[in-house]
């Protein structure tokens, strides 16, 4: 068994890109982790699809992840890296062979993995394809902010609060508008459009109103 040690996770239901990770995240420390190199087709299949893996490979990899925390040390029961030589995911399983959570790599992790993998035998594994993972890859920032907003808007809209309506909109738009019907339904529109600098710059209008509170 190969093994790659010292890397950083970012464990989610998707694999965010580390230019995506939030500073909210839980990060783990990996200390040591198995290494896999597997087909294209079958890094493919891993990345792109809640999958289950036979027991087989379970076997191979229990326990033998090793977390650091703090002064001691955890065990994921089964996690491994897994590469095609020009990629790298990390994906953990449960005890059925169920694929439940996975990470991408910082980048100079994934560049370091890149280079000691070469000379590593593929190893055969089988993949059942479970279901298709969201495909969706609008970036995890513009989701959360596009969620803020409208979780403001609807909160001010139905709570009649006119004024801070129209002071979010006046900064928004720079325009003086008194109907908050039109207001509300105009902002709304624009969140079902492209994400622009406009819109960010109400995002964090939202969010500085806040720490100003």
């Amino acid at each position: 068994m190969n093994y790659y040690y010292d890397i950083i996770l970012n464990w989610s239901d998707l694999a965010y890109e580390f230019y995506e990770w939030n500073d909210t995240d839980y990060l783990e420390l990996i200390k040591k982790i198995p290494l896999i190199k597997v087909k294209h087709k079958t890094f493919l299949d891993l990345a792109n699809n809640q999958v289950k893996v036979e027991e087989s490979l379970l076997k191979l990899i229990e326990d033998k992840t090793l977390v650091s925390e703090k002064k001691n040390f955890k065990r994921i029961e089964y996690a491994a890296l897994f590469t095609d030589a020009k990629n790298v995911i990390a994906i953990e399983f449960n005890h059925e062979g169920l694929s439940i959570s996975r990470s991408k790599l910082l980048i100079d992790d994934e560049l370091n993995v890149l280079e000691v993998m070469y000379g590593l035998k593929e190893t055969m594994i089988n993949v059942e394809i479970i279901e298709k993972l969201e495909s969706d890859r609008t970036l995890r920032q513009v989701k959360d902010a596009k969620r803020l907003i409208l979780l403001e808007i609807n909160t001010l809209y139905q709570n009649k609060e006119k004024d801070k309506l129209r002071y979010l909109y006046y900064e928004y738009k720079k325009e003086n508008i008194d109907d908050i019907d039109y207001i509300y339904h105009n902002i709304i529109n624009d969140l079902n459009h492209e994400f622009n600098r406009d819109i960010l710059k109400l995002y964090y209008i939202i969010k500085l109103s806040y720490h100003n509170v």
